[in-house]
């Protein structure tokens, strides 16, 4: 009777333990960059961003702790850009809209990765997706 108890309990404990990692985990989660023009909104596909430009994202994710955007632009393999946006409920009273350029990057063309991403509970960072793109002279 005592090993069969025992064997329950650790059989309960062990899909508990499951159970909190897929609760606890990444989820699912997607990013689609979105082309912010002169009155219009586009998608990627449709056209590529330019510098100077502005871009947002549309995200979707399960993941509740606070998911932000980071994007990062390298030029001929230099950093030149490094942008934060929040995206999630009450994070900001402003669209979180990302401005292509920066006091490192003047002009020209780069290539760029979007990371949704998150702190967990030890405050590290974690990345849910990521999206590669190229931003036009």
């Amino acid at each position: 009777m005592r090993k069969s108890l025992i064997a329950a309990i650790t059989g309960l404990v062990a899909a508990l333990a499951v159970a909190g990692i897929a609760a606890g985990g990444k989820g699912s989660s997607s990013l689609s960059l979105v082309v912010l023009g002169s009155g219009s909104v586009t998608t990627a596909a449709a056209t590529a961003p330019s510098f100077g430009g502005q871009i947002t994202f549309d995200v979707s994710t399960t993941q509740t702790n606070r998911p932000s955007v980071n994007v990062l632009c390298y030029r001929d393999g230099a950093w030149v850009y490094d942008g934060w946006q929040s995206f999630w409920a009450g994070a900001a009273t402003h669209d979180p809209i990302f401005t292509l350029s920066s006091n490192y990057w003047t002009g020209g063309a780069a290539d760029c990765t979007a990371r949704l991403v998150y702190y967990d509970q030890r405050g590290l960072l974690k990345t849910l997706t990521s999206l590669d793109f190229h931003v036009n002279a």
